[in-house]
């Protein structure tokens, strides 16, 4: 009976030195985006910009990404974007709003503030958004564009951003 007792109290201690442990971890992973301690700007480029922005630049030192955002419904969707760095933290975030059956697009430097960068970007919306991205440079190169509907709105994912 002692052995099992003192089995069961350091099962017990063990586990919640774990949990613990690994509970700050786990909540700063699972940190929500709009908790995120970087400046929020507001962007607003409409439909008619676009086709400006997706033309090849002769020059080899200027290269950006385009995040598109479709919307698919007939309402406004707001959508919130956050960059970031190679590092894993935050660089910038970005809030625009899509109208009804309309698009929207932002720009990678948007979201790093005017700084250099590679990395990555998680946006979130309510409603159905249908998200795309392009690498502009001396050419135009799609790149992936991940998302997830959950209701009530979209989960997107950009693996990668780069604006330099």
């Amino acid at each position: 009976m002692k052995y099992f007792m003192r089995k069961s109290f350091a099962v017990c201690c063990g586990s919640l030195m774990a949990i613990t442990i690994a509970a700050p971890v786990a909540a700063a992973e699972t940190q929500p985006i709009e908790q995120i301690a970087v400046a929020e700007i507001e962007v607003n480029r409409s439909a008619d910009e676009l086709q400006a922005v997706l033309r090849p630049h002769p020059d080899l030192d200027i290269v950006n990404t385009v995040l598109v955002f479709n919307n698919a419904h007939r309402a406004t969707a707001v959508v919130r974007c956050v960059a970031f760095g190679p590092n894993g933290r935050p660089l910038g975030r970005v809030k625009l709003k899509v109208p009804g059956n309309g698009l929207r697009f932002i720009l990678a430097s948007d979201l790093a503030n005017g700084r250099d960068f590679v990395g990555s970007a998680r946006c979130n919306a309510r409603g159905k958004i249908v998200p795309s991205a392009f690498i502009v440079g001396r050419g135009v190169t799609d790149t992936p564009a991940k998302s997830r509907l959950d209701w009530p709105g979209t989960r997107m994912h950009f693996p990668v951003v780069v604006t330099y």
